[in-house]
């Protein structure tokens, strides 16, 4: 019987349609997971009339982990720093997959409290540095997607042991 694990998805809405492509991707890899489940929840499913910031406030208490697309206007967000972040990076808070999204600077960005954690980025000898999602085209989004997913699936065995 696989898992059940709920994924908050945080994102900088500057960052939509980068972080559609990435979710498609993701979830390609994620639905035939072995052990576990995910149900991924995300701030486009809103009703006319619904009130948006209780919704986003249930969605991260629901929440096993949250996934993270970090980017300059993710960094820049004064709602996700203020209402999002504090719950993924505060001590003996739940856990947070953070995954770059497109290039920041990690020396000279403030990282809103992420700079303790270790950011997804695609690594390959081919390539001069690590890579954000966005800096990689055709089959290198493929391979972002798949490292990601075994990265994730790796963390979650960790903290199922705990």
């Amino acid at each position: 019987m696989k898992k059940k694990i709920t994924v908050f998805v945080s994102y900088a809405r500057a960052n939509r349609d980068l972080a559609a492509r990435f979710l498609k991707k993701f979830k390609e890899q994620a639905a035939p997971s072995k052990l576990y489940n995910y149900t991924f929840w995300r701030d486009n499913d809103f009703l006319v009339g619904e009130k948006w910031h209780e919704e986003i406030q249930h969605a991260i208490e629901e929440c096993d982990v949250g996934l993270v697309l970090v980017s300059p206007a993710f960094l820049g967000s004064q709602y996700i720093q203020d209402h999002e972040l504090p719950t993924f990076v505060k001590s003996g808070g739940k856990s947070v997959i953070p995954v770059m999204l497109q290039p920041i600077d990690l020396e000279h960005h403030d990282l809103k409290g992420l700079q303790h954690t270790q950011i997804f980025r695609l690594h390959r000898p081919r390539f001069s540095s690590s890579k954000s999602y966005g800096e990689c085209s055709g089959s290198h989004r493929d391979q972002f997607a798949l490292e990601v997913f075994r990265q994730i699936e790796a963390r979650l065995d960790t903290i199922s042991e705990k």
